[in-house]
């Protein structure tokens, strides 16, 4: 098990990741989302280690360890993503995304789609076009709705400006993260983080990492969600599996039967009682399906 990890990639910038799990495993790279680290995961590694995988948590630029990136995109990311896995010795991810980090899960598997055998996604945030779809906001909040209000009116830039310094406190500390996550989540959410011990803290340790280095990594993620992406989602061959909770207002069902509608080869699974933190409540079952095989691809 390695923890808090760093490369140094060719333009200087360094990402972190931990590596946890089985070492001999099946390769899963988890994408967190934000404000969020490598650290937002389930508290407990052994269930990925039992289960046989590999798990490596990575940073995206300007969280926990990893350098911001003013310009980064998410093909820039899917690229440093292959850079890990060359790095680390891994042919083929299996990549597996929360909530604002689904576009960048599914751009490692659009521009790199020899290297990557099958995606996970949960509570998946949908690029900022989605929002056109009609009724596709009618079961979402008031953020979701402040994103696509505000997305169209100031565009990326703006968005960002007016948002990233209500998302997330800053200056923050451990005890100020804690109290964020537990004081922001309603009862449903809190009952949620309840039933898996640690996952308060695991959020918390995120929060704290989104903004270790400052702003500029919540900066550009809010650019990125109205920004149009820099590849085609129809050129994700591989399977991607769609988890989504009924009663999630930060990324509603609605959202995952929007990609199962453009992704060639996708699954949803909606579970009516979930909600945003179906990677938590579900872990085992989306790391259980994520690593079963896949015939012919």
């Amino acid at each position: 098990m390695a923890l808090a990890e760093t490369i140094t990639l060719d333009d200087g910038r360094v990402l972190g990741f931990d590596d946890v799990g089985d070492p001999r495993g099946v390769p899963v790279l988890f994408v967190h989302g934000s404000p969020d680290s490598r650290r937002a995961r389930h508290p407990d590694d052994d269930l990925a280690r039992d289960l046989g995988v590999r798990l490596v948590a990575v940073d995206r630029p300007g969280a926990g360890l990893s350098t911001a990136n003013p310009t980064g995109t998410v093909g820039s990311f899917a690229d440093d993503a292959i850079v890990l896995a060359d790095h680390l010795g891994i042919d083929r991810w299996r990549p597996f995304g929360w909530s604002a980090g689904s576009t960048f899960t599914l751009a490692i598997a659009a521009r790199h789609p020899d290297r990557v055998e099958r995606v996970a996604v949960a509570a998946g945030l949908v690029p900022f076009e989605a929002y056109a779809t009609p009724g596709i906001l009618d079961q979402a909040d008031g953020g979701r709705h402040m994103v696509a209000e505000l997305g169209a009116e100031l565009g990326p830039t703006g968005l960002a400006e007016m948002a990233a310094p209500m998302l997330v406190p800053h200056p923050c500390d451990a005890a100020l993260a804690l109290e964020y996550v537990s004081e922001s989540a309603d009862p449903h959410r809190r009952a949620q983080l309840d039933s898996v011990p640690g996952s308060l803290e695991a959020m918390a340790a995120g929060v704290l990492d989104s903004v270790a280095q400052g702003l500029d990594g919540v900066f550009r993620d809010l650019e990125l969600q109205v920004e149009p992406p820099d590849v085609e989602w129809s050129d994700v061959t591989a399977p991607v599996d769609l988890w989504y909770g009924g009663l999630d207002s930060a990324a509603p069902a609605a959202f995952g039967r929007w990609w199962a509608d453009r992704l060639p080869s996708a699954n949803l699974l909606i579970d009516e009682e979930a909600g945003h933190l179906v990677a938590l409540t579900h872990w085992s079952r989306i790391l259980e399906r994520l690593v079963e095989p896949v015939v012919g691809h």
